[in-house]
């Protein structure tokens, strides 16, 4: 009987223990990925929509969605409340809780994104914003990623007629935004956000008075591998902490980048053909600019670095290892330029718009050794790397050799 009590004295506590166990450490929620397709063919997925604001409203906080090749053009009104006022907005797709929104899928294979070979575009034909994310008033920031979409002819009077962004923490990648319009700060894509990543986005040819993209008060803001052309202005980072590595803001009309306040460091970008000036860094009332670029290319025509600042408290650009072509090199008032590691010369691209260097490149093996291993499209970069977004791939050059790599060279040569 002792033996008894005691063997069911072990199952309680076992099943209390279990309890408590469930209780402090409950199961994860299972996860749905969410497919759409137009005219909702998945070609047997499920659950399957025909219209992307449809697989949003239904995904739980978490939730990913994958759309297939497509152009999307339904949008959808909804009320946007802001500190205290409401307004009534139009988008393709409005965001208000974590989620995945993934495009390039073939409606035969959805485990692979292929945003090249099956395009996503998000199309709202002038009707109103490609996309809106906005993180719900006094809740924890939301976490977002937005990959492999195409999103064009989103227009807003006010900023980023291609996407919108007000809190949380936003990432995206391997989109393309394109032709869209905006009134106000940015005509491309406006963040107002805890944390911003840019991942291998081309951002071009967005209109209206502001910027191709804007990005205000991130902390912090990181972008990589990512082309910003053809814009009214380039990029505008205000009061951020960013960090920039392989960058091309090039042709846009008037600015490259804005800074306004904050603090920026950048290596191997390739400012050229921007209208007015390549940098413009400026105090924004409440505290300087201060940047810091390094293997940097800054080709005309206008000004290549403007630092415009208060006398007691100085904006700061500090410049090393840098190409000026076919530019005034800086215009300075109240601020503070240092330069080290300077060339004049012809950057030698490889032609009107495209920014790649030719072998007669004045940009070749100038840059200091900074940790950042591949350039813009991937190229191994030498280790007295060029300056720039891009490296030349000269088959004779010396290059950083890891193990991996020359076990993946010896095993199949014909793919070096």
């Amino acid at each position: 009987m002792r033996m008894l009590n005691l063997f069911v004295s072990l199952l309680l506590a076992a099943g209390l223990l279990l309890a408590v166990f469930a209780w402090v450490f409950p199961a994860a929620a299972t996860l749905t990925t969410h497919h759409v397709a137009p005219n909702a063919d998945c070609a047997g997925a499920t659950p399957c929509y025909a219209t992307l604001q449809t697989a949003i409203d239904a995904a739980a906080p978490g939730d990913e969605i994958r759309v297939a090749q497509g152009v999307y053009t339904d949008v959808t009104a909804f009320e946007y409340h802001l500190s205290g006022w409401t307004q009534v907005i139009t988008q393709a797709m409005f965001i208000s809780k974590p989620l995945t929104v993934r495009g390039g899928y073939a409606i035969t294979d959805w485990t692979v994104s292929q945003p090249m070979s099956y395009p996503t575009v998000i199309n709202p034909q002038g009707q109103g914003r490609g996309g809106v994310i906005a993180s719900p008033s006094g809740q924890p920031p939301i976490a977002v990623t937005v990959e492999g979409l195409v999103i064009t002819n989103g227009y807003a009077e006010g900023s980023g007629g291609g996407l919108y962004a007000d809190g949380g923490a936003v990432t995206i990648s391997e989109c393309h935004i394109h032709h869209n319009h905006g009134g106000s700060l940015a005509g491309g894509l406006y963040l107002n956000s805890h944390s911003v990543t840019l991942t291998q986005n081309r951002i071009e040819h967005n209109t209206g008075e502001g910027y191709g993209v804007a990005v205000e008060m991130g902390l912090p803001v990181r972008l990589f591998d990512n082309y910003i052309l053809s814009n009214t202005h380039g990029l505008l980072l205000r009061s951020n902490v960013a960090v920039l590595t392989n960058t091309v803001i090039a042709g846009n009309a008037d600015t490259g980048l804005t800074l306004i306040g904050g603090d920026v460091r950048a290596w191997h970008t390739t400012f050229a053909d921007n209208g007015s000036v390549g940098l413009w860094a400026q105090h924004s009332g409440q505290g300087p600019a201060t940047v810091a670029l390094t293997n940097t290319i800054l080709a005309g025509p206008g000004v290549g670095v403007q630092v415009v600042g208060h006398p007691e408290s100085p904006s700061m650009a500090r410049l090393a290892a840098t190409l000026w072509h076919n530019l005034t090199d800086t215009q300075i008032t109240g601020g503070v330029v240092t330069r080290i590691h300077d060339f004049t010369g012809d950057p030698a691209f490889v032609g009107a718009g495209d920014y790649r260097l030719t072998a007669a490149s004045l940009a070749r093996n100038r840059g200091f050794s900074s940790g950042v291993t591949r350039d813009i499209i991937g190229v191994l970069r030498d280790p007295l790397p060029d300056l720039g977004a891009y490296e030349y791939d000269d088959p004779d050059a010396i290059r950083q050799i890891y193990l991996p790599l020359v076990m993946h060279n010896q095993l199949f040569p014909s793919q070096r």
